[in-house]
């Protein structure tokens, strides 16, 4: 018999392994991608489960855990924004919040949320007492800020700021801004107590009387009105108008929680009035004309 020839396999044969390797890396890729899809859905998923349950740490540490594993996916604007809210608003910890808060800042600063976020950095600054980070935060938003409203509102914020920081003069200052022009409302009110309170720390009784009596005028909360009438009363007093003191008083509609301190109070201004025209001496002026009187009689 004669020799069998040998068959040579065919080119696409020979190809076959390798096609089948492309294959295999490209379905395995696939079904990493859409498991490393599913694994971060599945922690923006149990993250907001844990926020409906009220468990705020076990949601925040979910956010985080999505940041680290998905710094560049299209949720992390969102989970960034999410986590500082919550380590804000529901923990507390504004430590935390504020480093959230910077990192999203600098990771999003064409967020339409840009400048609520820094609004809140500026708010957690203020409460670890860090006053001028908070002021720098709210003076950098104010020019984006069209509303009057948020504007006052700021502003007021920035006044607490620098009351805060004992900075009264610049206080006074931001909290003028506040009531110049403005019809009277929560805001004004607010900002009429803190000059009147600046006034009275300054022993400037007469010029925070009518911060007082402005609010005492306006204002339709009767506690509000009781304690800034008191607060005129009691300017009226350190200027020894004792009489103006008593008569703010009698006009002014008892605590039921109190009701004899008013009485009482009025009594003890009495008697300063009482002690104060023991220890003072006649008037220079009638002691003038008494003067007078006797060389006219020599």
């Amino acid at each position: 018999m004669g020799k069998l020839k040998q068959v040579l396999p065919h080119a696409h044969i020979n190809n076959a392994p390798t096609f089948i390797n492309l294959l295999l890396t490209g379905c395995l890729l696939a079904l990493a991608m859409s498991g490393l899809a599913c694994s971060s859905g599945a922690l923006l998923d149990k993250a907001q489960a844990a926020w409906d349950n009220t468990d705020y740490a076990a949601a925040a540490d979910y956010y985080e855990q999505f940041l680290k594993e998905n710094p560049e996916s299209d949720k992390a604007e969102f989970a960034r924004l999410k986590v500082a809210t919550i380590y804000r608003r529901d923990l507390k910890k504004y430590d935390r919040a504020i480093e959230h808060y910077i990192h999203f800042i600098e990771e999003f600063p064409k967020s339409p949320d840009i400048i609520e976020a820094r609004m809140r950095l500026g708010d957690c600054y203020g409460l670890t007492r860090k006053y001028r980070e908070a002021i720098s935060e709210y003076e950098g938003v104010l020019p984006k800020i069209t509303d009057v409203s948020e504007r006052r509102d700021l502003r007021l914020r920035v006044a607490d700021m620098y009351l805060e920081l004992n900075d009264r003069g610049q206080a006074l200052a931001e909290y003028q801004k506040v009531v110049t022009g403005a019809t009277y409302d929560n805001l004004t009110e607010r900002a009429y107590l803190r000059i009147g309170g600046i006034r009275l720390l300054r022993d400037e009784y007469e010029d925070a009387i009518p911060a007082y009596q402005t609010v005492a005028s306006y204002t339709k909360d009767p506690m509000v009105r009781r304690a800034a009438l008191f607060s005129v009363a009691d300017c009226y007093v350190r200027t020894l108008q004792y009489d103006q003191a008593i008569r703010i008083l009698e006009q002014t509609e008892p605590d039921p929680k109190s009701p004899t301190y008013i009485q009482k109070r009025i009594a003890s201004i009495r008697e300063q009035r009482r002690q104060r025209n023991l220890t003072t001496p006649f008037p220079q002026r009638r002691l003038n004309k008494q003067s007078d009187k006797q060389s006219g009689n020599q």
